[in-house]
Order: C-alpha cells, then structure tokens, then sequence
C-alpha cells in the first residue's frame, strides 16, 4: 500500500516497512556509519587478529555479535606508517564503546544524579539571545549604566558605593532588631541610627529602590531602641505594679520578635525576602510605640487599664495578629490589679502585710476617717474601709466593683470577729479549687468558667457545712501564706530539731524548681508572625464572640457573685444568731420610734404628770421616797438637773425592755440593756440652749435623746448616719407624745370634776375641741401610717432574709444573698420613708415649720386653761388672747391643709405612674405619696378649714 497514492488518507500503511532514509543514497565518507560492513573495500577498522575474537559460538557473555565477522582484508590495504596495535590501543580508547567502569568500581567516580523535571521537557535548550532590555542583561550591564557620566536612566545612583549584597542585607536585618553594625551605627544625640559609610547600594539595585526598605528597617530599629529604653526606665523610675507589668510584656514582644526574625536571617537572600520579613515587624512595633507614647500620661494603673482596654477594643475588628496580641497585653498588664481583688475577696492569700484600717489601703480600697456622732454629741473620726471609685478601672461594671468591694469588707469583718470561721481559712478554701480572675474572649472559656465558679461555691458550702476547720488540718497548713517550716523551735526534742534540720538542707542543696509556664504572648509571636494571613483562616461567622462590654461582666463576675454569696451568707448566718441581729433593730423599733406602749406611758408620767412628786429641789421640804417625776408644764425653772434626769428617768427603759422569749429572765441576770441602751444629753447650739429654757415652748425636752451603741459586728448595719435618723425621728416623737398629753390635760381643765373653771366660753370649748381633733389625727396619722407601714415592710423583708438563710435547699442555687450592706440600704430606706412621712426632710421644712407653729399654738392655749383650771382667774386681756390664739390656731390649720392638699394634688400623677409600675420601688413610691392623702381625710373630711376642701376630697 505505500505504493499508492499518498492522497489516499483512507490507505493502510504498511507498517512493516523500513523506513525510506535507510534507502537512501549513502556518501563514499559514510562507510563508518554503514550497516553493511562487507560491502566495503576498504575499512578504517583497524585489523584485528581472529585469534582473539571470540567464536560466536561461544557460551561468553560479552561476545561479539554475529554480524561483526572478522574482516579479511590484505596487506596492502593495512596501513603501516605507525604500528598497528599502538593505534588501535588509543583509538580504541577515544571511542570507549564497551564501559567497564562497573568492572572497575571505586577506580572511576561514579557520575553524580542529576535533577530532573517536566521544565526541563518542556522548555528545551536554546542558544543564548541578546538580551532587549536591561534588566535582562543582568546585575553587572544595570551597574554599567547606572554607572556611566550621562546617567541615561536618570536615577542618580552613580555616586553611591556599591557593597555586597549578603553584608548589606545581614546589616539591614540588624538595624530592623535595633542592632549597630558597620553601615549603621546609634547616634545619642539625634537618639536614632545614622548611616555612617556614605552612601550605599548593592549590585542590580538601584538607590532608590534600596530607600523605602533602609527606612523602614531605620525605622523599626529607633522604635526598637525607643522601647528597650522605656522598658529600662520603666523598671528603675515606675515601681507601679501595672507600669512594670506593661514594660515586662513590651519587653516580652521585643524578645519574640527579635528572636523570630533572627532566625529567619539565613533565609533572606535578596532584599524583597528581607522586606516581606520587617513589615509584619514594623506594623506591630510601629503600633507599640504609639500606645505607649499614649500610655505614659496615665497617672495611674487603673486608668493605664482603661486606656488598654479601649485601645484592644478598637482591634476588633481590624489586624486580627495585632488584636491577639493586644488581648494578651492586656491580660498580662491586668494581672496585678486582679490579683489584689482575688485578694481582698479571699480567693487568694494576702503575701506579706494584709489590709487593715491602720495602713493607708490600696488600689480601690482607701482607708478613710469616718466622722460620727458619739453619745455626748461630740463628732468623732473612725477609719474604716471606703470604695475609691476613682481606682477603678472605667470597663469595671459598677454593680460588680460594689459587690466586690462590699464582699471584701464584709470578710474582713467576718476575720476579726469569727477568725476560726472555714472562710477565714484559705487552705480550705484553696482546696475547694475557686478560678482565677483573668479575662475570657470567648464562649467557651466563658461557659469554662461559670461551671468552675459554681463547682467551686457547692464544694466550699459542703466543707463549711462539714467544719473543715477543725477536722482537716492538711487544709490548715497548706492555707499558711508562707511556705517552708516552722519556726517555733521551742519545746522540741533533739531528734525532731536535727530532722527538721536536716530536712532544711536537703531541700537547700537541691535544684531550683524549672519554670514551666507557657508564655502565651511569645508563643503566639512565633507561631504568627510570618503566617499567611489566609492560612487557617476560620469563615466569616463561625468565630463568634460576646461584644467588648460584657466581656468585664462575664470575665469576672462569675467568681464575685459566687465569693459575695458564700461570705454574705456566713456572715449574715451569724449576726442572725450569735449577734441577735434582729432584736438590736426591734430595740430601735421599741424605744426610738416609740413602739413599746409600756415605755411611751411610763415616759410621758415622768416628764409631764403633775400628780407625781417632783424631782426639784425644794428647800425645807423633804422628799417622800415615791415616784417622781419632771412635771414639765407645772413648773417654772427648767431645765432640769443632771440629778433630776437620773431621778425620774430611772427604771423606764429597764421596766420597759420586753426580752424575748429565751430571756425570761434577763431583769434578774442582767442589769445594761443591749447596746448599752440609756437616756442622754443632747448636743445642741446656743439658740437651741435658749429656747429649751423656755417650758413652755415646744422644744423644753430638745435637749433629751437615747443613747445607744451598736456592738461592733452589727456596725455595718446599724451605722451613725441611721443613729442620727433615728435621733431625729425620737426628737420629733418627744413633741408630739408631750402634744397628746397636753390634748388630754386640756379635755380634764375644761370638763374635770376638779376643774374651777366654771364659765368657759364657746371660743374655749372649741378651742379644745379642734385641738384634740388635731393632735389625735396627727398621732395616728405619725403612728399607724407613717411609722408602722414602712417598718412592717422591713421587718417583712428581713424576716425573709433570714428564712432564705436557714433554707438549705437554696444554698446551693445561685440565688442573691442580702448582705449587711443590703440590710443597711433597706433599713436606711425604711427611715428615710418615715421621715418622709412626718415631714422631717430638708425639702419639707415649711410644712414642718407650719405644724410646729399649730403645736405652739396648743401649749399656749394650755397654759391658760391650766391656770383657769386651779383658780387663776384670766384677765380680759388673756381672754382676748385666747381668742386671738384661737383665730391663729384655726389660720395655721387652715394653711396645713392647704399645702397638704397642694402636696397630694402635685404628687397624684407620680402616684399614679408608680402604681402601674410592677417592681417594688414603684409600690413604695405610690405608698409614700398616698400617706397625704389619708391625712387629710383624717384632719377634714367635712371641708371644715378649706371651706370648699370637700370637693378635694
């Protein structure tokens, strides 16, 4: 078929067929290369005898083919200008047709694996072409042209030096880490790196290119230095705790960093390698120096923290190295400021020194003087722990730094009154395993840490329940805030001492114990420095994580709540029993507010009952030994003595105190009344003085007050301030139980058996009439409404903190527990509702001032019913004052009312919000306005005094 037609595209080809070039012609010079050896006359083979060819015959391995027979070839064709076998030895050599180097071995190098690839395939050898650009021609024709005079490429490198490029690079590299060397050296006055061999290049590059690299690397080394001086100042000038930590983790990034960088030097070969290497170096460095430029006008840690917090805040969303790398700045600069709340919570032990209120504090805790009020009304200073809400730092929620300083008051508290309490303990409360105060950025370690805070609160619950205290003296010791062994040696035996010294110097002669712990700051360094920022990169959407403003919330609160319930819980446990919590505070109900009838009629006898045989002085007469009384409004000198207080106030507050129920017999075993409860003299001015000399005006008992003095464990609770409220309510009480005791004098002058007046008039009778109406309205109004009400609520919900306390049930929820700082707020707010109620605030000092004038009205009035009473007759002068008083009195009432109504009128609608306001605040709220409301109905529910009031009503 190859004779066809080659048009024929459908023709089989004969693939048997040799190929055509063995057909063609060969040339006479081709008798080498011929295949047919025996068709040539002539042979440049050089002649080789037969009888040392191999038969081909034979069995031999290494035989000559059959198609090479010996050739039979004259005499005359055999050249013989040279020997023979000499030159077929060398041409033989030359040609090396049969290799042997395997016969040889070591006698020849083997040749070495070349590398082979697709590219070599692919991209065949080509003879070399004349380059068309510059750049092609190589490093050596670019330094030619950049040399020359003309400049043509107008770059103006000529001038520079050319150096080595793997010098320059190790150079430019040393000056990135802040490092001199023999190009760049530190220059102290401009306190910056200086070039000191002229200008420089390297081979292939021009000045240009090379300037945006040197600078950043210039750059990267003045901030490095810049740091390493900030962190040295910072140690020498800045003992502050969270300065150091700060200048400890700068030091930290430039150590990773460094370190990093260094080992990536032997890889940097040309300078695009070096540039890829400084830039992350230089963003991270770069941000440094501006944060701490910012961090050095903080003037303390806690604002230092503030300006870090904000400061990673704004990394949130931006270069996620840099804001990893910030998070764990800011962990680190936190620890201090953490570690002294763990401490002042309990969590952890206090090294050296504790707290006390006889240091100056620390951090967020100040120890202030604290002025009161003592029994003689002398003010004197205390110091106590205070809240410095200025040292803390701004991301701290207010209600967590509260509940954390209150927890660590109220520990302190429970230290020195119950120091063999299992909370006092720190080995038992360090084997309950409570989390450390760190920050947490995401869900996970957040949900890590919540399980630990409530695993941590039930285990120290069953061990308090348990009295770890005294059974497990392993958590004893290990709660010792020292370590090693101890010292009292006194009273041992010989062999213990020699064991115990013995002991000493083996553990002196050991090895230091090998720091472990994972430095997270330089391992992240390391780890992502020089990583692709796309590589394990997770999608968009699956690294959730709570937003900056919870995070303080959720890092800390956890461990705050659950330390503020355990110590809150213990604590308020033992006021409740050991301390009798609740009867101090029925004390104050009974005898300051005036809620023991037995004490209000035996107290007003003393002061103002005429019949009782006075305690006054009275020359030639003899006193019977009876009882005694102050008589007020019988007699003209007043005040009276010392001698006479102790002679009618004697026995009062003793034969009033009712105990309770397990002290039957306390009049028998006891003889103070708990707090030291006794009658005293009260503080006052000198217009105060003047008008107390007066018996009848309405401020003759001013200057008598109850003294009282809380034991130390209730005074968180029962503080000064309360005292000084509670001062103010029992004065104001003292008038108005001397008013409900001149109205019923006035009903016994006017309408007595003994009375002598006969003729009273109508002026008189109404007179008596409206006051007692008024004096009667007012006390029940002060008594049952102003005083029971919220007192009742807070007799309720103290009554419910202690039912929650004793219910062990709700021990292990995580429910909120009352602290003695709560106790204070509510108690504080149940007087500040009753002097709300009897007008006793700054804001209601008119209407107080109106209700004072309408009881100097009523003691005028009766005065002179009293002298009418026992035969001394009025003159018409005095029956027209009276008439006169009693058109003011009538004025005055009016005028209460008036502003009462405008009172209840003005608060209706913040009522009316409060009542549809479901919490309890609310409910107060509306309570306290609504009180008004029933004392008008009580005073007018006629419209007597507005005339048209009843249509208020």
């Amino acid at each position: 078929m190859a004779d066809q037609d080659i048009a024929n595209v459908f023709a089989i080809p004969d693939f048997w067929r040799g190929p055509r070039w063995l057909d063609l012609p060969r040339p006479e010079n081709a008798e080498f290369f011929g295949l047919d050896i025996k068709s040539t006359d002539k042979s440049c083979l050089p002649q080789i005898s037969h009888d040392t060819i191999a038969s081909s015959k034979s069995d031999e391995f290494f035989r000559i083919p059959a198609a090479l027979e010996p050739l039979k070839l004259t005499a005359s064709q055999v050249h013989l200008d040279a020997p023979a076998p000499a030159a077929s030895q060398q041409r033989w050599k030359d040609v090396n047709l049969f290799d042997d180097a395997f016969i040889r071995g070591a006698e020849v190098p083997m040749s070495t694996a070349e590398y082979k690839s697709w590219d070599g395939f692919v991209m065949p050898d080509l003879p070399p072409i004349d380059p068309l650009f510059i750049t092609e021609a190589g490093p050596g024709a670019y330094d030619a042209a950049l040399e020359l005079t003309n400049d043509p490429l107008a770059i103006k490198s000529g001038s520079h030096n050319v150096v080595q490029t793997h010098p320059y690079l190790t150079a430019l590299l040393a000056l990135a880490m802040g490092r001199a060397s023999i190009f760049f050296t530190w220059n102290e006055r401009t306190a910056s790196f200086v070039q000191d061999l002229g200008k420089l290049r390297i081979s292939g590059y021009s000045a240009n290119v090379l300037d945006g690299l040197q600078t950043r690397c210039l750059q990267c080394g003045n901030i490095s230095r810049f740091l390493y001086v900030f962190v040295q100042i910072t140690y020498k000038t800045h003992p502050s705790a969270g300065r150091v930590a700060l200048a400890k983790s700068m030091d930290t990034v430039l150590l990773a960093v460094q370190t990093k960088l260094g080992g990536q030097a032997r890889k940097i070969n040309s300078p695009l390698q070096l540039q890829s290497l400084v830039y992350p170096v230089s963003t991270i460095l770069t941000y440094f120096n501006i944060l701490v430029t910012k961090l050095n006008k903080t003037r303390n840690d806690e604002q230092l923290l503030s300006l870090l917090f904000a400061e990673t805040q704004m990394l949130d969303h931006g270069d996620e190295l840099l804001s990893d790398t910030m998070r764990e700045v800011l962990a680190r600069v936190s620890e201090p400021w953490l570690d002294f709340t763990q401490k002042w919570i309990g969590v952890k032990a206090e090294e050296g020194n504790p707290i006390t209120k006889d240091g100056p504090g620390k951090s967020f805790v100040k120890v202030e003087d604290v002025a009161y009020v003592d029994d003689f009304g002398i003010e004197n200073d205390e110091p106590d722990y205070v809240l410095d809400k200025r040292r803390i730092p701004t991301f701290m929620p207010d209600e967590v730094a509260q509940t954390m300083f209150e927890t660590g008051k109220t520990l302190r508290l429970l230290q020195t009154h119950h120091a063999d309490h299992p909370l006092c303990n720190f080995g038992i409360v360090q084997s309950s395993d409570p989390p450390s105060l760190d920050w947490h950025y995401n869900w996970k370690s957040i949900q890590v840490l919540q399980e630990r805070a409530i695993r941590y609160e039930t285990n120290l619950l069953e061990a308090i329940r348990q009295g770890s205290n005294q059974n497990d003296a392993v958590s004893q010791q290990q709660g010792r805030s020292h370590s090693g062994y101890d010292l009292h040696l006194f009273g041992q035996e010989q062999s213990q001492l020699a064991a115990r010294l013995v002991a000493s110097i083996k553990q002196l002669n050991g090895p230091l114990p090998a720091v472990s712990e994972a430095d997270r700051l330089s391992q992240l360094l390391h780890d992502r420095l020089f990583e692709d920022e796309n590589s394990n990169k997770m999608p968009a959407g699956l690294d959730l994580a709570p937003h900056w403003t919870l995070l303080p919330l959720l890092s800390f609160a956890p461990l705050i709540e659950s330390q503020a319930r355990l110590i809150n819980r213990e604590y308020m446990k033992l006021l409740f029993t050991s301390h009798d919590l609740r009867d101090h505070i029925l004390l104050q109900k009974d005898f300051q507010l005036l809620g023991n009838g037995v004490f209000c009629d035996l107290l007003s006898h003393a002061l103002f009952d005429a019949d009782l045989e006075t305690t006054e002085r009275q020359a030639g007469v003899a006193r019977n030994g009876g009882v005694m009384g102050l008589r007020l409004g019988s007699r003209e000198t007043w005040p009276p003595a010392s001698s006479e207080l102790r002679l009618a106030l004697m026995g009062v507050l003793t034969e009033s105190y009712l105990p309770t129920s397990g002290e039957s017999s306390w009049s028998e075993e006891h003889t103070d009344l708990p707090g030291d409860l006794s009658f005293a003299v009260r503080d006052l001015s000198d217009e105060e003085i003047e008008k107390c000399m007066n018996p009848g005006s309405l401020e003759a008992l001013d200057f008598l007050r109850l003294s009282y003095k809380p034991p130390p464990p209730l005074a968180p609770i029962i503080t000064p301030v309360v005292l000084v409220k509670y001062d103010k309510i029992f004065k104001h009480l003292l008038r108005i139980l001397r008013m409900l005791y001149v109205a019923g004098e006035l009903h016994r002058n006017l309408n007595g058996r003994t009375s002598k007046w006969q003729d009273a008039n109508d002026v008189a009778f109404r007179f008596r009439f409206e006051a007692q109406h008024f004096v009667s309205s007012i006390t029940a109004y002060v008594f049952d409404t102003g005083i029971a009400l919220p007192w009742a609520q807070f007799l309720n919900w103290l009554d419910r903190v202690r039912s929650d306390l004793e219910d062990n049930h709700s021990a292990g929820k995580r429910i909120s527990v009352a602290s003695p700082d709560n106790v204070r707020m509510h108690h504080e707010k149940a007087l500040d509702s009753i002097m709300n109620t009897l007008f006793l605030r700054k804001r209601q000092q008119p209407i107080l001032k109106v209700l004072e004038d309408i009881f100097t009205c009523v003691l005028k009035f009766s005065k002179l019913a009293r002298l009418e009473a026992t035969g001394s007759f009025l003159s018409n002068s005095q029956e027209t004052s009276m008439t006169g008083l009693y058109r003011v009195f009538k004025n005055k009432v009016g005028i209460f009312i008036t502003v009462c109504r405008g009172l209840s009128e003005k608060t209706g609608q913040h009522a009316e919000s409060a009542k549809n306001d479901t919490t309890n605040d609310g409910k107060n709220r509306a309570m306290e306005e609504n009180t008004i409301e029933r004392l008008l109905l009580q005073l007018e529910m006629s419209g007597h005094y507005g005339g048209t009031g009843h249509q208020h009503i």
